[in-house]
C-alpha cells in the first residue's frame, strides 16, 4: 500500500473566519477597525499564560515525518560475507536449501544486503534464489550438482550451487559476472572443491581405522587473512599471494573436530583438471596432533617446497 504523506497545509481563506479566528486567538488586536475613535483607549490585555491550542502562531512545530521504510532500509550498509575458492564468489553449498533450489534470498543486483536476510551459520551464505537477476539477458540452468563431500549434521551430501545461483552470489558481492560463462565457472568451483576434499581424505588416511567416513561440518572463508604458508609463498614463491583461502571443520566421527587451512593460488604451471589452480591443503597448527601429523609426511613437506618454487 501507499504510505501517506504529511497533510496538506490548508489555505488561509479556509479557516473558520475572520470572526472565529480573532475570538479564539487573544494575541491578536480585537475589534473591527484600526481608525481611530473618540473614546478612551481600553487597558491593554494582559496575555493569556497558556493560548488555545486553535492559534496558528502559537503551535508547536510540528515533528518532520517518518521516513518510508524503504528509505530507511537503503541506509543500512550491505553485510559481509564470507567467499568460496572461485575467487570470493559463490558458496560451497548454498544455505541449507533443496536440490531444487529452496526459498529465495531476496537478493538484486546491487548487492545490498536486506536486513532480514538469514545466513546458513555452516558457510555464512544465504539462500540465494533460483529466478534471473534484475538485468540478467541470459537465461543459466537451475540444476545443482551433488559433492562427495558428506555432511556432519544430517544425512547426505553438501551440494553445490546452480549456475544462476552462483551468478546472484557473485552479483551479491559486487564481482564482475557474465552470466554467458557461469556454466564454466561453476564446473571450475566443483572440481576445486572436490579437489580440496580428496587432500583432507589423504590428511585423515592415518585415522581410517577409528573414522572410515570423516565429515565435512562447516567452512569459512578467511581470503582477507594470510596464513603462515600463504605469508612464506608470497615472499619467496612464484605463486604470490593466494586468490583466496578457507578453513575447513572436520568431523571426525565424533571423536573430534580438525581444522584444515587451504590456500588457493593462481597457477599458470599447474595442469591438473585443465585448471591452472594449485590448491594447499594442511592440518592447522593448532594442536600436538596436527604438527605431529605434518611430521609423518615428510614427502608432502618436499613437495609443497619444490613446487613452490619449480611448480607441481
Amino acid at each position: 500500500p501507499l504510505l501517506h504523506g504529511p497533510p496538506a497545509a490548508v489555505p488561509r481563506g479556509q479557516l473558520s473566519g475572520p470572526a472565529s479566528f480573532r475570538r479564539r486567538c487573544p494575541s491578536r488586536p480585537s475589534g473591527a477597525s484600526a481608525s481611530a475613535s473618540s473614546s478612551p483607549p481600553a487597558p491593554p490585555r494582559q496575555p493569556s499564560p497558556s493560548p488555545p491550542p486553535g492559534c496558528p502562531m502559537h503551535a508547536a512545530a510540528a515533528p518532520p515525518p517518518a521516513p518510508p521504510p524503504a528509505v530507511v532500509a537503503a541506509k543500512l550498509p550491505a553485510a559481509a560475507t564470507g567467499s568460496c575458492p572461485m575467487r570470493g564468489g559463490g558458496a560451497l553449498a548454498v544455505g541449507a536449501a533443496d536440490e531444487a533450489g529452496g526459498a529465495s534470498s531476496s537478493c538484486s543486483s546491487s548487492g545490498a544486503t536486506p536486513p532480514e536476510e538469514v545466513l546458513d551459520p555452516r558457510n555464512m551464505m544465504p539462500v540465494f534464489s533460483q529466478t534471473p537477476a534484475r538485468d540478467q539477458t541470459v537465461p543459466l540452468s537451475k540444476e545443482r550438482e551433488v559433492s562427495s563431500i558428506p555432511k556432519a549434521d544430517e544425512a547426505g551430501n553438501w551440494v553445490y550451487p546452480s549456475p544462476q545461483q552462483f551468478y546472484h552470489a557473485l552479483l551479491r558481492r559486487n564481482k564482475e559476472a557474465e552470466a554467458d560463462v557461469m556454466g564454466a565457472v561453476v564446473y571450475a568451483h566443483n572440481v576445486t572443491n572436490e579437489r580440496t576434499w580428496n587432500q583432507i581424505l589423504e590428511w585423515e588416511q592415518p585415522y581410517r581405522r577409528v573414522c572410515p567416513t570423516p565429515k565435512l561440518l562447516r567452512f569459512v572463508g578467511r581470503s582477507e587473512e594470510l596464513s603462515h604458508g600463504a605469508w612464506w609463498t608470497s615472499k619467496f614463491s612464484y605463486l604470490g599471494k593466494p586468490f583466496d583461502r578457507h578453513d575447513w571443520f572436520v568431523d571426525r566421527c565424533g571423536l573430534k573436530t580438525v581444522r584444515y587451512v587451504i590456500d588457493y593460488y593462481d597457477d599458470p604451471k599447474a595442469t591438473e583438471d585443465g585448471l591452472e589452480i594449485t590448491i594447499d591443503t594442511r592440518p592447522a597448527l593448532d594442536s600436538l596432533a596436527a604438527a605431529a601429523d605434518r611430521c609423518r609426511r615428510p614427502v608432502w613437506q618436499l613437495q609443497r617446497v619444490w613446487g613452490a618454487f619449480f611448480g607441481r
